[in-house]
């Protein structure tokens, strides 16, 4: 969520135009920016992190 919410401000985007670049809803938008970790699964994060062109490498243990 961090790197999405940096990347909303480094281009200065409106949460409209950030919801059509990620296909997401406006309102969650917002949740990201807010960082409602429990609103959001992992692959949904994942996908929208994709969508930026922010490299996603996962690790357990």
């Amino acid at each position: 969520m961090e790197e999405i919410t940096l990347w909303i401000s480094d281009k200065n985007m409106k949460q409209a135009d950030v919801a059509t670049v990620l296909h997401i809803s406006r309102p969650r938008v917002s949740d990201v920016v807010n960082k409602k970790t429990n609103k959001f699964t992992i692959d949904a994060l994942v996908n929208m992190l994709s969508r930026i062109g922010k490299p996603v490498r996962g690790s357990v243990g």
